[in-house]
């Protein structure tokens, strides 16, 4: 789930990039200036699954902790 999830992450960040500063090779423009919601949603986005992304982990150190201390010595 944490690859997941920080494949989405990094894909929102990456399609949000190009939107903001676009892209001379392919000849793609910034659209930021152009649809300026788009370019706050996309943000709101990128916090959000970088948020559940840290969150994630931290369960998952949790997990792992509560796991390491079950075991008998």
């Amino acid at each position: 789930m944490l690859a997941i999830v920080a494949s989405a992450a990094g894909t929102a960040g990456g399609i949000a990039y190009v939107g903001f500063r676009g892209n001379s090779h392919t000849r793609w423009t910034k659209i930021c200036n152009i649809y300026d919601k788009f370019c706050q949603h996309s943000a709101g986005a990128i916090l959000v699954s970088l948020f559940a992304a840290i969150v994630l982990i931290l369960l998952i150190l949790h997990s792992v902790f509560t796991m390491y201390r079950k075991i008998p010595n």
